[in-house]
């Protein structure tokens, strides 16, 4: 949807302007929301902050100094910017600061599993390689089921299968990324 399009569904019904843009970019901002929050905030503050991204992309959207174009980038960047408020005010009071003039500062020691870090970092570099060479809707539902933790009947209604067909199509997808990951020598 660009700018025109956006204006032209605009002066026909704000509303249903609103949802075609929703629909079009919900999982976009959802996975910049959920991958920015999901060490620090609950389902439901994930929630408000991908309202409140749409909430001021339709506030900004239609502004007289608007481009021309795909609106892909400004979403994301509303979605960035306030993934990265509610962040900070979420972990504000969590986190201690230390001066590094402090005593303490010296007995803070470096993260010893580094080498543990990188690896796990490339082993989930590899899992989602592998799913999403499972092709749609299946590397869709995966990454719905245990990255998101969507129910198989939320599921349904993004792919527009039923609740049962996920579950079907799930398994099948796990058996498939299980033989995958076997031939590639990478046990979880």
């Amino acid at each position: 949807m660009t700018q025109k399009e956006y204006r032209k569904a605009a002066a026909q019904s704000e509303e249903n302007a609103q949802r075609t843009l929703f629909d079009k970019y919900f999982n976009y901002v959802y996975t910049i929301v959920f991958s920015r929050l999901r060490s620090c905030a609950s389902r439901e503050d994930i929630e408000e902050c991908v309202g409140d991204v749409f909430a001021d992309v339709y506030m900004r959207f239609d502004e007289r100094r608007a481009f021309e174009g795909d609106p892909t980038g400004f979403v994301g960047t509303v979605a960035r910017r306030k993934a990265a408020d509610m962040y900070k005010r979420l972990t504000k009071n969590k986190f201690g600061s230390i001066s590094i003039d402090d005593e303490e500062a010296a007995e803070i020691e470096a993260p010893d599993n580094t080498a543990d870090t990188v690896e796990k970092k490339e082993l989930r570099g590899s899992l989602i390689k592998c799913v999403e060479l499972l092709g749609e809707p299946d590397s869709t539902i995966i990454i719905q089921k245990y990255f998101f933790m969507r129910s198989s009947t939320e599921i349904s209604k993004l792919v527009s299968l039923t609740p049962e067909a996920v579950r079907v199509r799930c398994s099948r997808a796990l058996k498939k990324l299980r033989e995958t990951l076997t031939d590639m020598n990478i046990s979880l």
